[in-house]
């Protein structure tokens, strides 16, 4: 239910937006990407209705992480390199903070309310939770060792994160902020993605090749789907009927049928893809490519890439770096449907 809800919010803010001329042709309508730039210490800014890097804003050392409140208004980008994460402003697109956090910030993902980041520290072996109104750490959650991709509920009960050298992913509460159960995957998962349409997380392992899909409500193993080498990170399209996942090593993207969950096809993208989000249109997924320098954008129904857009050195951009633009909260009802 959530998820044909959230298809058609997709679907009418992007047709609300071509309506007022912005934008044309094939190419999908706003919102921006936010692609981080590692070796150049840097984020491009893409505007996705003309597919054109329309700023570059200087952060911190090594940038990796970055999620984007669903409003657009926040986006938070970890740099691992200088211990600390660069806030921006996602209306001016500009930086309006830099604060240290932990030993390593790596993953992170902001909550449907954008008001806090919960952010998986590297090197600490914790998941730091960031009020981004007061811009500080106001608790330290122990995971297991090096976690990775971190994804919170679009209720915001539950946060899930992966636990890279442990194999395992772990769910945590999001009222108490307590471990609730761990679950052993594949080798070394670091990306995730939650699709509350099938209620389900999946996993990209990248040292096991495969990707495990799980029931989310319960955290039990529902199956794993071989896919490309080193599987990286994780999006999903068409009303969460799709699910692709990056594979480093063969410069490549898997296409996932998630109602068979076998692997439909595979896409050529850049050299080294890493990051991966979906677009509002719920039609195209961008792909940073961090040894080409590019972001490719793919048409998510015919397997396509459409473009390819120049950005900086050293593309990772993990995490959601596309604002959803759908409301921050789901009604009531569909809530207490997500993982039910």
């Amino acid at each position: 239910m959530f998820g044909t809800t959230r298809t058609c919010l997709r679907k009418a803010l992007a047709a609300a937006i071509a309506l007022l001329g912005l934008g044309c042709g094939s190419a999908p309508a706003e919102p921006f990407a936010y692609i981080t730039n590692q070796k150049a210490n840097t984020v491009s800014v893409i505007d996705t209705a003309s597919g054109v890097v329309v700023k570059t804003l200087p952060v911190g050392k090594e940038p990796a992480g970055v999620a984007a409140s669903r409003d657009g208004s926040k986006i938070v980008v970890t740099n691992p390199g200088s211990q600390d994460i660069t806030i921006l402003d996602g209306r001016r697109q500009e930086v309006v903070a830099t604060v240290p956090v932990g030993q390593g910030p790596l993953g992170l993902a902001i909550d449907s309310r954008g008001a806090r980041a919960y952010i998986a520290d590297f090197y600490g072996h914790y998941l730091s939770v960031f009020d981004l109104s007061e811009r500080r750490v106001i608790k330290q959650i122990p995971v297991g060792r090096y976690p990775a991709g971190v994804i919170a509920s679009p209720d915001g009960a539950t946060l899930f994160v992966a636990n890279r050298e442990d194999d395992s992913i772990s769910s945590i509460d999001g009222e108490t902020l307590a471990i609730e159960k761990t679950l052993q995957v594949g080798k070394h998962p670091f990306g995730l993605l939650l699709e509350p349409r099938a209620k389900r997380l999946y996993t990209a392992n990248v040292e096991s090749n495969d990707v495990s899909v799980i029931d989310a409500g319960t955290l039990r193993l529902i199956k794993t789907i071989p896919v490309g080498q080193r599987p990286y990170a994780l999006a999903s399209t068409l009303g969460g009927k799709r699910v692709f996942v990056t594979n480093q090593y063969d410069n490549a993207i898997s296409a996932i049928d998630a109602d068979k969950l076998e692997v439909i096809g595979t896409v050529q993208v850049g050299e080294y893809p890493e990051g991966i989000a979906a677009h509002p249109d719920d039609k195209h997924v961008y792909v940073a490519n961090w040894f080409d320098n590019t972001v490719s954008m793919v048409n998510a129904e015919t397997l396509q890439v459409e473009k390819t857009i120049l950005t900086g050195d050293g593309s990772r951009a993990f995490g959601e770096f596309i604002p959803l633009g759908i409301p921050a909260e789901p009604p009531m009802a569909e809530r207490a449907e997500v993982l039910r």
